[in-house]
């Protein structure tokens, strides 16, 4: 097998089924600084450029569950996807985002189901 390289994660997402209030939680109570925001997202500065992402739970497969996730920084997102396939990890998602986006990522399970991300900044 190939090498597989991860970094420290630089993104947390937890998946709620009350986005607003999950939203005021880590804002007010904890005083977390506000990036961005969707209608069904809202981004969180934990430095360093690393996120904590709330995530509204949806019909998504890496969002069907209330769970916290982490995205594991690469430098190669097909070259790690490669790997973990060959590796027989089980792949959540296709790989996503783009140029637009800033990044490209796509998600994966462990052998007890808990949803993963690895991500490539551009």
């Amino acid at each position: 097998m190939g090498e597989l390289k991860l970094d420290w994660p630089v993104w947390i997402g937890v998946v709620t089924e009350n986005l607003e209030a999950q939203r005021r939680f880590y804002r007010e109570a904890l005083e977390l600084r506000e990036l961005e925001a969707g209608a069904d997202w809202v981004q969180f500065d934990m430095g360093s450029r690393r996120l904590l992402e709330l995530l509204a739970k949806s019909d998504l497969p890496q969002y069907s569950e209330r769970r916290c996730q982490v995205g594991f920084a690469v430098d190669d997102i097909r070259a790690t996807v490669e790997e973990l396939l060959a590796r027989g990890v089980k792949q959540v998602t296709e790989i996503e985002g783009g140029p637009e986006s800033g990044q490209y990522w796509c998600y994966f399970q462990d052998p007890e189901g808990n949803v993963f991300e690895v991500a490539q900044q551009l």
